[in-house]
């Protein structure tokens, strides 16, 4: 498992609004894609987005995805906040 910083790169675009998370958050997951899934589905995506849409999360226009390697918290499958607190839906 690896770590991944995901943080927006476009803070303006409309699909925010299908996320609770608006600041920069670490997920550990398999890959960068599978980061992407994982913050998206523990922001809220799931339950704030219209049909057709596309979290921000997942949308590499909108938000980063950059490993950090030297990371070793969180732990699988977890999305934490800059505070360390967890992030979950």
């Amino acid at each position: 498992m690896k770590v991944f910083r995901l943080a927006a790169i476009d803070g303006d675009d409309p699909s925010w609004k299908y996320s609770v998370e608006k600041t920069h958050v670490w997920a550990c997951a398999l890959t960068g894609a599978d980061a992407r899934d994982l913050v998206a589905a523990r922001t809220g995506f799931f339950r704030l987005a219209e049909p057709g849409a596309i979290s921000p999360w997942k949308n590499e226009s909108v938000t980063s995805c950059v490993e950090e390697s030297t990371m070793t918290y969180p732990g699988p499958g977890e999305v934490i906040r800059e505070d360390g607190s967890k992030v979950s839906d």
